[in-house]
């Protein structure tokens, strides 16, 4: 089925369009954002509890599941633990009580050699995904083999996400698929539809960092390429001007646009996808330049978070504080809903240590001292689900 054409982006466009930043004008969702990407915005503070309620989640310490990384999903009845190094996947229920792990690891063929990527848990089915170069393998929660299928025409996957209970949304990265964004099987792999996106000539932004004995490393700006967004996907690409909103209806719309046109900037500025909260849309630009090694490691491309907000569309930086932890900030972006594939859901980790230091100073007030001050030394750290207003 031939998704909706996108040709004529002048249809979307109307006397009532805002620029970000450029005016103070009523705005509403079905707007087609403009967006500078070189402008300066001011800063302005608001408050985490102003766009979400948090639900502070901190995990015991059991002896048989033992993690030590942050959790890679969180879905509506499970927090789901993925460990590279060691191929273990471990399930804890929403409240933090452990349900089960497994580790399949190896080179035999019912096994994954890496879990990098982290899994996919598709709740209908009771099924992990987990991706590998141009496969994927499945199983049950307990670790059960299932089943395992290719990837479509060999192509290698770089993003995918649940899409429903039958199939994911992809992108390939090797433009080796009829369309860089594909439905494929969740039972085969097989292709079940094409997003038929309008590409613009294709455009380079690697970064390539060279370690000190000669290895180079590369670094790329993020803007999400898939992110969930109301009860469908914003879509982008790095040479695209424009951002896409692909409906539940396999509707491609576009969004946002950016100006100036990336082709035209040197260096660079990429905008990510954006996030809703409250009455703001927060998102990051990433500026593409080279960067410095530093203390044997290297900095990530200068970024800058910001929101717009929606009722007059202009943009700010980001100044996010909290009540419970005086002289704190967070950041909320795309990455905030990465690990939970949930566009009303976001995680935060508080470093429990950090925490404990805060605590000493009394900077930590309400529900989240009362966890500190109940932590064992060694305990886990304290997880903020941000239920988005």
């Amino acid at each position: 089925m031939k998704l909706q054409s996108t040709r004529y982006l002048a249809v979307f466009i109307s006397a009532f369009l805002v620029f970000f930043g450029c005016s103070s004008e009523k705005v509403t969702d079905n707007d087609l954002i403009y967006f500078d990407v070189s402008a300066s915005y001011p800063e302005k503070e608001i408050k985490l509890e102003d766009v979400a309620d948090i639900e502070y989640l901190q995990i015991g310490v059991y002896e048989d599941f033992l993690f030590s990384a942050d959790p890679s999903r969180i879905t509506s009845d499970k927090i789901i633990f993925n460990s590279s190094p060691t191929g273990d996947i471990i399930i804890y229920s929403r409240s933090g009580e452990p349900l089960s792990k497994f580790n399949r690891r190896g080179n035999g063929p019912e096994e994954y050699y890496y879990t990098t990527r982290g899994p996919i848990y598709d709740e209908v089915s009771d099924e992990f995904f987990i991706s590998l170069q141009q496969k994927i393998m499945v199983y049950s929660s307990s670790g059960e083999y299932k089943r395992s299928f290719p990837l479509p025409d060999g192509s290698s996957m770089f993003r995918f996400n649940n899409y429903d209970s039958k199939s994911f949304l992809i992108y390939d990265s090797q433009d080796i698929l009829p369309a860089p964004f594909t439905l494929i099987s969740k039972e085969d792999g097989s292709v079940v539809e094409t997003v038929n996106m309008p590409i613009s000539e294709t455009l380079d932004l690697t970064i390539p960092v060279f370690t000190s004995n000669g290895m180079s490393i590369s670094l790329h700006p993020d803007i999400g390429i898939i992110v969930n967004y109301k009860d469908g996907f914003l879509l982008a690409v790095h040479s695209n001007d424009t951002m896409y909103y692909f409906s539940p209806q396999k509707e491609l719309l576009p969004i946002l646009v950016r100006k100036p046109e990336i082709h035209s900037m040197n260096p660079a500025i990429t905008v990510s996808c954006f996030v809703e909260a409250g009455n703001y849309a927060f998102m990051f630009t990433d500026k593409v330049v080279e960067v410095k090694m530093e203390n044997g490691g290297f900095s990530s491309l200068p970024r800058t978070y910001l929101m717009r907000d929606k009722t007059t569309g202009s943009v700010y930086k980001q100044k996010i504080t909290l009540n419970d932890y005086k002289g704190k900030e967070v950041n909320i972006s795309h990455r905030t809903i990465i690990n939970t594939q949930d566009s009303k859901l976001g995680l935060i980790v508080l470093g429990l240590t950090e925490l404990q230091d805060a605590n000493l100073e009394n900077r930590l007030s309400g529900r989240l001292k009362e966890l500190v001050d109940n932590s064992d030394n060694d305990g886990n750290d304290i997880y903020m689900l941000l239920h988005f207003k």
